[in-house]
């Protein structure tokens, strides 16, 4: 009876084997959420702007901070960026301003007009608070050509010449006539120029900036930038500065026609009724040897080309006999085939 016993208990324990008791609830803490961490970090930023008794670290590190959100290609940043400043008053902007220029060396501030994203930022600061303006246009006249030839931050003074106060915009004006030379001369200062040249809202510059290009014309003319400059200002100039950079130029037409920039501003002055002479008389003037060689060249064919199409008269007879002699020559150069058959059609 015992062993039958035993075999009964046997069998119970193996239906029914023991369950460990189940593990203790954990408790886990969540990952803040993304928009969470942006609050805490917009928060961060506007109480670091507001505040006006930051000691020399907390200075440091909210530059860094504003530096790295200005200068970020992050949507987020941008949109962080965007209501940071929607938030800030007119006192508030104005230290921001003096904040990004309170180095002695402006290090921040470039930094952020130099990068693609902090000049577009920078942009938006300016105009919105003359008292803030003031901060800005200070660092920009104190790195001015440095900053007009960088590759972005030219489009933050150009901006600030589009919405500063007539007293800044005069001091703009001012450090741009004076560099107007070295800058047009610069890959990226003549890009700059350009734009002030063919920018109607300028025009508070850009008349006192012609007189400037037109007395060095001849200089900026042989520049690879600076004849770029030179061909913008005959564009957009008024005659009274086309004549005078024509006078500059005499004695140097034909030389500039053999260049690849130098045949464009040789062109538009010869396109001129009232300029169109300095050149004509040059091109009759140089040597037959000299012309032939002109008008069979890569880029001097071209102006020969323009001086038989817009000139008419004496001058145009005149072109006409002393490159007739040599018409076969003309006629087997690839670059002078043009100039034949203009020749030709007055012969037929």
């Amino acid at each position: 009876m015992a062993n039958g016993d035993d075999s009964f208990s046997m069998s119970i324990k193996q239906e029914n084997p023991t369950v460990p008791p189940p593990p203790p609830p954990t408790t886990t803490t969540p990952p803040p959420r993304e928009t969470d961490l942006a609050d805490e970090k917009n928060q961060s930023l506007l109480n670091s702007l507001r505040s006006t008794s930051l000691t020399p670290q907390e200075t440091e590190t909210c530059l860094r901070s504003l530096t790295n959100v200005m200068t970020s290609s992050e949507d987020s940043d941008d949109a962080l960026f965007q209501e940071v400043i929607s938030k800030l008053s007119g006192s508030e902007l104005q230290r921001m301003a003096a904040l990004l220029t309170s180095k002695s060396d402006d290090r921040y501030f470039l930094e952020m007009a130099r990068n693609k994203n902090g000049s577009i930022r920078l942009q938006k600061l300016l105009g919105k608070s003359d008292d803030a303006d003031i901060f800005f246009v200070a660092a920009i006249l104190r790195n001015f050509f440095h900053v007009m030839t960088d590759e972005h931050a030219p489009y933050v003074a150009i901006q600030g010449m589009r919405v500063f106060s007539r007293e800044k915009k005069r001091a703009m004006r001012n450090k741009i006539l004076t560099y107007a030379v070295p800058l047009g001369c610069d890959q990226y200062g003549s890009i700059a120029l350009n734009a002030i040249i063919r920018d109607v809202s300028f025009l508070y510059c850009s008349v006192a900036l012609f007189d400037v290009v037109a007395s060095n014309a001849r200089f900026l003319s042989y520049s690879r930038y600076g004849n770029i400059v030179v061909q913008h200002v005959l564009k957009h100039c008024s005659l009274h500065s086309t004549r005078n950079i024509g006078v500059s130029l005499r004695g140097h037409y034909v030389e500039l026609s053999f260049t690849e920039g130098g045949r464009y501003i040789v062109e538009k002055i010869l396109g001129r009724d009232e300029t169109g002479v300095l050149v004509m008389t040059e091109l009759l003037e140089c040597g037959s040897d000299e012309l032939v060689r002109l008008a069979t060249s890569e880029y001097g064919h071209f102006v020969v080309e323009t001086a038989l199409k817009v000139t008419r008269g004496v001058l145009f007879r005149g072109l006409v006999n002393k490159l007739k002699p040599f018409l076969p020559l003309l006629r087997t150069s690839p670059q002078s085939t043009t100039i034949a058959q203009i020749l030709e059609s007055l012969t037929s």
